[in-house]
């Protein structure tokens, strides 16, 4: 793909050409992985549900927490109403 141009806000946004989100196939409000490199951004579309889920399972199974199951007293466990507003 050819190079192309989008200016910086003084908000700091950028418009992502519609030739580069035609050919990422980005939709409005789609989250974009950004990466920082010494003196480039490389953004990437995300990747299908099917191969995310593959990563959230292999690094849980890394970290020996796939197959458990979240139990009273270990953070998960949380009644409703501690979070409503009008407490």
């Amino acid at each position: 793909m050819s190079t192309m141009y989008a200016t910086v806000t003084s908000k700091g946004q950028i418009t992502l050409p519609a030739k580069a989100r035609r050919a990422l196939g980005l939709r409005a409000g789609q989250k974009v992985a950004i990466h920082v490199g010494e003196n480039s951004l490389t953004i990437d579309a995300p990747g299908d549900i099917a191969s995310l889920r593959a990563l959230a399972r292999e690094q849980a199974q890394h970290a020996g927490t796939w197959g458990t199951v979240p139990t009273a007293g270990d953070g998960w466990s949380h009644r409703a109403e501690d979070y409503r507003a009008d407490r």
